[in-house]
């Protein structure tokens, strides 16, 4: 029987990656632990409507989820080029980021060896850098589920 361990799951600390966002700067997931909860997501790209309308979605969202005490970003493995096209077209409020390397990808456990790519996923990550919430989708169109990332905020908020 097949068992799939995950090394970063509800309840591990997050795991750092230094990645470039649409203007070829390097940015650390680090760099946002202890500023508020993080919700990472990552999506396929520009290519899938499912994970652009996904990000729309948190586009749309965006102020909600500040409310809430979150910050967003959002990891695709395209490269920075095609990065910076989406953040020209779409002008997210929130940081887009490249992992070419598919290093983040792997951390969490979102790659796809059938793609050599990702999975559609979403990690809330509290204050303090622990994973609070992780969902990993196995195809598009299963992506991440704003509506349950929104309840998990209120709740973590409600908890403080």
């Amino acid at each position: 029987m097949y068992k799939m361990i995950l090394r970063l799951d509800v309840g591990s600390r997050a795991e750092d990656a230094r990645l470039k966002n649409a203007d070829g700067k390097d940015v650390s997931l680090s760099d946002y632990i202890g500023r508020s909860n993080l919700v990472m997501i990552f999506f396929l790209g520009g290519f899938d409507l499912h994970s652009m309308r996904s990000l729309r979605d948190f586009i749309d969202r965006y102020q909600d989820l500040r409310e809430l005490g979150a910050d967003v970003i959002a990891i695709t493995p395209e490269l920075p080029g095609k990065v910076k096209t989406i953040t020209e077209n779409l002008k997210p409020p929130f940081t887009l980021l490249s992992d070419p390397e598919l290093d983040s990808v792997r951390k969490y456990d979102v790659y796809n060896p059938t793609t050599n790519w990702t999975w559609p996923a979403a990690f809330i990550i509290d204050k303090d850098g622990v994973i609070q919430y992780a969902y990993r989708g196995a195809s598009p169109p299963n992506v991440p589920d704003l509506g349950y990332i929104t309840m998990k905020l209120r709740q973590m908020a409600g908890a403080k």
